[in-house]
């Protein structure tokens, strides 16, 4: 999801996370179209959301018949994304856990991180290997963040430049797909202050090689 505040939904957060959602359906936004269109050339198996917020493109994917597991560390945005789900009809697994430190039991076919990386050190690095360690063979990992480069406003560190990203994800064994920046809109949680109307983004979309028999099914 585009959160105006950046502070990650991975790692300690510098404030309650839970202050940000209501814990209902009124906190699920309209899904990343943009993010998700890489998903529309896959057969769906298996997808995985990590930092799923309130669950827009968690449940975009659900409506698209793909099995999805959303995580995200405040339990209200959890809260939330169950909340739309069972108005939706949809059958979800979701987990409360900092995604710094959550380990995948099993691997997808198509793995989305929107706008929710933890800052510069550890925890982004934690973070990016188990949203590759989560990818199936032949699997797409697709992840959106703000540009340091091309946006004034962050705390130092919370934002990404696409050399990083690309490299930590080249470092982690997968092939870049698409690699760009671009201008983007930010959507506001419900009941928080207006912020930037928008802002740079990095957009990478990432291919785990078919070296190994795992499967994602």
């Amino acid at each position: 999801m585009h959160d105006t505040h950046h502070t990650p939904h991975g790692s300690q957060p510098a404030f309650e996370w839970d202050d940000v959602y209501r814990g209902d359906e009124s906190d699920t936004t309209a899904p990343d179209p943009l993010l998700l269109a890489p998903a529309d050339a896959l057969i769906p198996g298996k997808a995985l959301d990590l930092g799923c917020g309130a669950g827009g493109n968690a449940l975009a994917l659900a409506e698209r018949g793909w099995r999805v597991t959303g995580v995200d560390i405040a339990p209200r945005a959890i809260a939330s994304t169950r909340a739309s789900a069972c108005a939706r009809g949809l059958d979800l697994e979701l987990l409360v856990a900092d995604t710094a430190l959550w380990q995948p039991e099993t691997t997808y076919g198509f793995v989305v991180s929107s706008y929710a990386l933890p800052p510069r050190g550890p925890a982004r690095t934690a973070t990016l290997a188990a949203a590759a360690a989560a990818l199936a063979p032949g699997g797409i990992l697709t992840l959106g963040e703000w540009d340091e480069e091309g946006c004034d406003w962050g705390e130092g560190g919370d934002l990404v430049t696409l050399d990083e990203i690309r490299t930590h994800l080249s470092g982690l064994g997968l092939d870049i797909l698409r690699a760009e920046r671009l201008r983007v809109p930010v959507h506001q949680h419900p009941g928080h202050a207006q912020e930037p109307a928008g802002g740079a983004a990095v957009i990478v979309t990432a291919r785990k090689p078919h070296d190994t028999l795992e499967t994602s099914d």
